[in-house]
């Protein structure tokens, strides 16, 4: 229902901090990792899954917030969100060990869940489907900086205060937004068919059978995975050049500009060419950025440069296919749309854990060529994912 007539209106920032919170948290740490690897004498691979659980709880926890929104409203679980982000980030950062860092990542893992749900929800529920795409571009403009700002932070304040000034600073934004969840944002759903979780699972099933919602969901995942994968492990390739923490922020970064100009480009281009023909292009460019990749490594195996341009590249394709095939998965069952922008968020989220774990598991950590071939090969999937969906659109 329209409720733009109504004297209160949600503030866009707020929206845009709460649905920031999981790219955040993984952006804001990522340069921490080879650090907190040595301090805590800790072994990659158990380090890995400070990411990796992090993102898996994001995935599990959308499937859950959104039915359970629909049962207790949208302000408790924003708010209740909020403050476990801020519980778990003040957790961490007093741990003296691997292993609680890795619990408390798990509790804040959901309460980012919880925060993007609501952020999507409030917006839907207050402004109606029509003016609800615009605004969500918005939020989807403003949340491509945190990335940028994430990186190079969390690489300044490794170099500065230590692996814990990630956590420090995770915390202190949740309890931002918790004071503001709790000051500012009404209650915009008031329940008339209480969704069970029952229903949740049938669409699911549905949406997972449906050729064209799966593409699309797979293309979104890979590609997604793509970049965590690439953040799991580029942080170690960068301290084997003896670059500082806060230097492979900048560093980083990169591939976030790269992924602003994409979502700049996207616009642009869709007033010209097929939303399928843009992100199966997107797709090829991102695999040809890898190959370039990893031939360039190859060849200066120490050139930071060698890896931060065609992170750029792999940006701006990010930027091109994960918004298009989000859409033409989220559309693939008008009835269901909502089910199905949670479920590719889950696997968004999912497929960027596993990939990051593997990509470890295999030895990135300790050799940058292996990493760049499991990104290759990922996007080689995504490729083909990205065809499947052109193909079908055609039928």
């Amino acid at each position: 229902m329209e409720k733009t007539g109504h004297q209160w209106s949600p503030p866009i920032w707020i929206l845009s901090l709460g649905a920031g919170l999981a790219p955040f948290a993984v952006t804001l740490v990522a340069p921490a990792i080879p650090s907190m690897a040595i301090d805590l004498n800790a072994d990659s691979n158990i380090t890995q899954l400070v990411l990796t659980t992090l993102l898996l709880s994001i995935a599990f926890g959308q499937l859950i917030a959104g039915p359970l929104s629909d049962r207790l409203g949208r302000k408790p679980l924003f708010l209740g969100g909020a403050i476990a982000y801020c519980a778990a980030g003040f957790g961490a950062a007093l741990s003296h060990t691997i292993e609680g860092i890795i619990f408390f990542r798990v509790i804040q893992g959901f309460g980012a869940a919880a925060a993007v749900a609501m952020s999507r929800s409030i917006v839907v529920d207050f402004y109606g489907r029509d003016r609800a795409a615009g605004v969500m571009s918005t939020i989807i403009a403003m949340m491509a900086i945190i990335p940028v700002f994430g990186t190079a932070l969390g690489g300044m304040l490794t170099d500065f205060v230590g692996w814990q000034g990630s956590f420090w600073m995770l915390a202190l934004t949740g309890l931002i937004l918790t004071y503001f969840v709790n000051t500012e944002i009404q209650e915009t759903h008031s329940p008339e068919h209480v969704f069970t979780f029952k229903d949740a699972l049938a669409g699911y099933a549905m949406l997972l059978c449906t050729a064209k919602f799966l593409s699309s969901a797979l293309t979104t995942a890979f590609q997604t995975a793509v970049f965590f994968a690439m953040m799991g492990f580029i942080g170690y390739s960068f301290e084997r050049m003896e670059i500082s923490a806060k230097e492979f922020g900048v560093w980083m970064a990169t591939t976030s500009v790269g992924y602003i100009l994409g979502n700049l480009a996207n616009k642009r281009l869709l007033k010209h060419y097929r939303i399928d023909v843009i992100t199966s292009v997107g797709a090829a460019a991102s695999l040809t950025s890898l190959i370039i990749m990893e031939i360039w490594h190859i060849n200066s195996p120490s050139s930071p440069i060698g890896l931060a341009v065609p992170m750029i590249f792999v940006g701006l394709s990010n930027g091109v296919i994960i918004a298009n095939s989000i859409i033409v998965a989220s559309s693939a069952v008008p009835r269901l749309r909502g089910s199905a922008t949670g479920l590719v968020g889950a696997m968004q989220m999912g497929a960027g854990g596993v990939s990051g774990t593997i990509a470890i598991w295999l030895g990135a950590d300790q050799n940058t060529s292996v990493g760049i071939i499991t990104l290759v090969v990922i996007s080689f999937f995504s490729l083909i994912s990205a065809w499947w969906s052109t193909r079908l659109q055609r039928i």
